[in-house]
């Protein structure tokens, strides 16, 4: 009797605990009040089972009068061949409406649900009831029911040649793939929405960052005369420099993958390359740039991307470089090589900025396929009089017992106005040969009359467990331009980038270039150092 009416509690208390969290769930259904009024009334319940239930206990406890023990078996009837067999134990009857559905097989019938076994404890009871409507009043502040949505589905449909649809395999009806819309509700959390919204707004308006750097220099002539500038001024030796830029970036998201970028930089200070006399710049900052210590818009174009984002095309004034000749271990001046021989190849020929577009084709399966043009002279007066083209085909390897390689293969022409048509060709690697060191190396050719001019460069990048600090690295690194006129030159630089900050780094350098022209040499050792910071 007493495993009985615990079980009773137990599904009564279970039904009104379902009910009480269904009725919760459905959207503005039930007042606060009503929950409270409610909880009270299952309190009052829970008491008078309670009470029943210890009512029962101490009836089952009492012995009956003269009764030692439990009563023996009756014996068998005469004639019977044995004993009859216990009859099978019944089970109480349920009260209307609740009858449960049977537990698993070989369960207790007296907990068919598997619940814990206090669970059936009237206070354990009282404790879950109380966590419930806790829960159901996180619920109601922790929730907002969404403005309708408008959602895009997918569906296959079977057409006949009637055009009429079905939607499971007919015969005669071809399989199609439709798109429909439709409306929905859904309950969020307030958190879910609130971060919606947000990333909402910083899609759809413009973002704005800055990426600063100051270059201080020092140039000694370790050989030959000293230089000769074009109105027959002569180089000091022993010179100072110092260069600061600054480069504002606007970024804006227009569509679903299409995003507008823009780049204003500033230069102020004179670099070295205006009284070294070097073939390649000693400093990068001020490559493809017309105009120093004044604004100059290096880039403004419009991106989309296709079919996966595959494909992307971004036209606009555009700085080729960008998408042409990378290479992992040289091709940042402001965190790699500052000379800008090491930072791209000597033989693209590309001497500033202009309107133009570029395509990248990307399937994600190693292999990728760049082509572009722009206008290569501010001069011309139309695009047919400075007309520069290039393609790529590149290839991302992972060779056994080394780390991720890229390899590229390039072919450019340009018909300049001050040059004529001309062609060049080259290559950019860079292989990790582990997780600290990363090998690069670049060649190239460009057309001259009646040869061609040549470039090559190579070196290592170091980092990881190789420097002082995890976010440190260092690189060494050698180029030479041999043109067919104009001298030779040899650069070697040496680096080292020191991380104080995430975007916040101080890097110690030193070049040194040996030039060659017509039977003399000059060589210059530059030391030098680079703050730089982002935000």
């Amino acid at each position: 009797m007493l495993k009985a009416l615990k079980c009773t509690i137990v599904v009564t208390m279970l039904v009104l605990v379902t009910g009480s969290l269904a009725s919760a769930q459905a959207p503005a259904q039930q007042s606060q009040a009503e929950m409270v009024a409610r909880l009270q009334q299952l309190q009052k319940e829970l008491a008078t089972l309670q009470a029943a239930v210890a009512e029962t206990a101490k009836v089952a406890a009492a012995p009956q009068a003269g009764q030692r023990g439990g009563q023996t078996p009756a014996p068998a009837q005469q004639g019977g061949r044995g004993a009859q067999p216990p009859a099978a134990q019944q089970q109480p009857a349920m009260p209307p409406g609740m009858v449960m559905p049977g537990g698993a097989a070989g369960g207790d019938p007296n907990n068919p649900e598997g619940a814990p076994a206090d669970s059936t404890d009237p206070a354990a009871m009282l404790a879950r009831i109380k966590l419930l409507e806790q829960r159901i009043k996180d619920l109601e502040t922790g929730a907002v029911l969404s403005d309708p949505e408008t959602r895009i589905r997918k569906k296959e449909v079977y057409v006949d040649k009637n055009g009429v649809e079905y939607d499971q395999p007919t015969p005669g009806a071809k399989r199609v793939v439709t798109y429909e819309r439709e409306r929905v509700y859904r309950r969020n959390n307030i958190n879910e929405k609130i971060e919606e919204a947000l990333s909402d707004a910083e899609e759809h308006h413009v973002k704005v960052g800055v990426d600063a750097g100051i270059v201080s220099q020092f140039a000694h002539r370790t050989k030959g005369d000293a230089f000769v500038q074009d109105d027959g001024t002569e180089t000091g030796n022993n010179h100072a420099y110092m260069l600061a830029s600054a480069d504002l970036f606007f970024t804006a998201g227009i569509a679903q993958n299409t995003i507008f970028f823009a780049d204003i930089v500033g230069l102020s200070g004179p670099p070295p390359d205006l009284e070294l006399g070097t073939l390649s710049l000693v400093n990068g900052y001020s490559a493809r740039l017309v105009n120093q210590n004044e604004l100059n818009l290096r880039e403004a174009w419009l991106r989309t991307e296709l079919f996966s984002n595959r494909l992307s095309l971004t036209a606009g004034r555009l700085d080729l470089t960008n998408y042409f000749d990378n290479n992992a271990a040289a091709n940042d001046e402001t965190s790699q090589f500052i000379s800008d021989a090491l930072v791209n190849n000597g033989a693209l020929g590309l001497a500033e900025n202009g309107a133009g577009l570029a395509i990248v084709f990307d399937p994600k399966n190693g292999f990728n396929f760049k082509a572009g043009f722009q206008q290569s002279s501010h001069t011309a007066t139309s695009l047919s009089d400075s007309f520069y083209s290039l393609a790529e085909l590149g290839y991302v390897a992972r060779l056994p017992g080394l780390g991720e390689g890229g390899y590229r293969f390039w072919y450019r022409t340009d018909n300049n106005e001050t040059t004529g048509y001309n062609i060049g060709f080259g290559t950019s690697i860079d292989q990790k040969l582990g997780p600290e060191v990363t090998l690069f190396a670049r060649y190239g050719e460009s057309q001259a009359n009646p040869k061609r001019d040549k470039f090559y460069s190579g070196g290592f990048q170091f980092a990881q467990g190789l420097a002082f600090y995890p976010g440190d690295k260092w690189g060494v690194g050698f180029s030479q331009i041999d043109p067919v006129v104009g001298g030779k030159e040899q650069l070697v630089e040496g680096y080292y980038n020191l991380s104080i900050a995430e975007k916040f780094n101080l890097s110690f350098h030193v070049q040194h270039f040996l030039e060659s022209d017509s039977g003399t040499k000059r060589g210059y050792l530059v030391p030098g150092i680079r703050l730089q910071a982002s935000f």
